[in-house]
């Protein structure tokens, strides 16, 4: 549907950009991304027309976009840009009118029927139908940007261009917008060649990508393009990292400031406060840690703060996240899990292993209907040191090798139960960790520690349940 072939041009005779060729499909949503200077604006006044071409062709339907006519252009292509500017006091409703120039006929230009049709629709899905008889100038810069977008609607173009469209809105009408524009993209078969500069946004509505990097591309294609931390980095200059999205299948990205979070000198086995009385074990940190669990509350891969294993009789018809509010314990903030256990028989091990401080925290549910049988086993590792993502499953794993292990060196007849709960809660401080040779060795430690603390919890357990039997 769009052509580019070795474009070249700027605003002087030296060209701002350079070689660029580009082949955008029809019906597809094209993202352009990069920095400030490094030519996406040149380039989309390029497409649209407002810069000369030094060198190159521009092709919109297989015709050069140079040998069309203003009314055929406008019929095939509409522009969304930065600039909001209105010579004249119009109405909402007269600028929308505008949009549909291209298509009346006659010499007086007049709105059919069918024109008024298309121009209350648009105002309705882009939500501005309320200020119809509005004056422009009195609208807020989000508002008209939504009013600028139904005019160019109102064309019922074939192509739609558009430079930030989103840089006056807030969440809420930028995903109002981009959603709509999907649905037209994908009802109507409607291009899109926008400029963006929230990548993550970018991710989740764009087809295909191009990172322009000092007027030329340094890669087109589809989304996963910004999976590519150290070629992001070399662009915006910024640490990036990048994720799956958890609900749809298009990575997210982190950025990290180039300021450093001040390193707390404070041993890791006292960042923290420890409380436990009949009801509740409560542990909160200073400072938040990165953890993976399956808990109750605060399950997946977050930063907490507090950690927290509640008597199930003590929480009574309340859920568990609104017995932590009612205890003062923010919920947004905790990792909790709820037991059967008895509180009380909580084991909770520290230790300095390898020059790595730990600390382990076992909590054993038993079957009471049946000999030696266990209803749940929550393993909790706290650890100083900064873990990606796989050391994180790695650590995980190692729990559960653990736990398996001496399940099946006590004959129990329960190895895995559906209560059962692991987490593994980094302090991710940068002088721990990193680049440990012996890591190997440091799991093994942490197997044989938790081994200890198991089987001082199983004991425990059991010999109290053989005396109540």
């Amino acid at each position: 549907m769009i052509k580019v072939d070795r474009l070249a041009g700027g605003y002087g005779k030296k060209p701002i950009v350079k070689d660029i060729s580009l082949d955008i499909k029809k019906g597809e949503f094209f993202a352009l991304l990069g920095p400030n200077g490094s030519g996406k604006t040149t380039l989309f006044k390029l497409i649209t027309g407002q810069l000369p071409v030094i060198s190159g062709d521009i092709l919109i339907d297989g015709k050069v976009m140079s040998k069309l006519t203003k009314l055929e252009k406008a019929k095939k292509v509409a522009v969304l840009s930065q600039e909001v500017q209105m010579t004249f006091d119009y109405t909402v409703e007269e600028i929308i009118s505008l949009g549909r120039y291209p298509h009346q006929k006659g010499v007086l230009k007049t709105l059919s029927a069918y024109d008024r049709e298309v121009i209350d629709a648009v105002m309705e899905i882009s939500k501005v139908g309320r200020y119809r008889k509005t004056q422009f100038r009195l609208l807020s810069g989000g508002e008209k940007q939504r009013v600028l977008l139904a005019k160019a609607l109102a064309q019922e173009p074939e192509v739609l261009l558009l430079d930030e469209p989103t840089n006056h809105l807030d969440i809420k009408h930028t995903f109002e917008m981009l959603d709509l524009l999907k649905e037209w993209q994908r009802t109507k078969g409607l291009t899109i060649f926008a400029i963006l500069h929230d990548l993550n946004v970018a991710s989740l509505y764009a087809d295909r990508v191009a990172l322009l990097y000092e007027g030329s591309f340094l890669e087109v294609g589809d989304v996963n393009t910004l999976r590519k931390e150290e070629q992001l980095k070399k662009v915006y200059e910024v640490e990036v990292k990048a994720q799956a999205h958890p609900l749809v299948p298009k990575p997210q990205l982190h950025l990290t400031p180039t300021y450093s979070y001040s390193a707390d000198p404070t041993p890791f086995l006292n960042s923290f406060q420890a409380e436990q009385n009949e009801n509740t074990v409560h542990l909160h940190f200073e400072q938040p840690l990165r953890t993976l669990s399956n808990a109750d509350v605060g399950e997946g891969v977050q930063w907490l703060q507090h950690f927290c294993l509640v008597a199930d009789e003590s929480i009574g018809e309340q859920n568990l996240s609104a017995w932590l509010e009612n205890n003062g314990i923010p919920s947004e903030q905790v990792a909790a899990i709820a037991t059967t256990g008895d509180i009380q028989d909580v084991v909770i091990i520290e230790q300095l292993l390898l020059g790595v401080q730990l600390m382990i925290v076992v909590a054993i549910e038993v079957d009471i209907h049946q000999h030696r049988s266990l209803d749940g086993v929550h393993l909790l590792l706290f650890i100083d040191g900064h873990l990606q993502d796989k050391a994180l499953f790695d650590y995980y794993m190692t729990v559960i090798e653990a736990k398996v292990k001496v399940c099946q060196q006590l004959s129990l007849q329960s190895v895995q139960s559906a209560r059962d709960v692991v987490l593994i809660a980094a302090s991710q401080r940068e002088n721990q960790l990193r680049h440990r040779e012996n890591e190997i060795d440091l799991r093994k430690g942490i197997e044989k520690i938790i081994t200890t603390a198991m089987l001082e919890a199983v004991e425990k357990k059991f010999t109290k349940s053989d005396m109540l039997s």
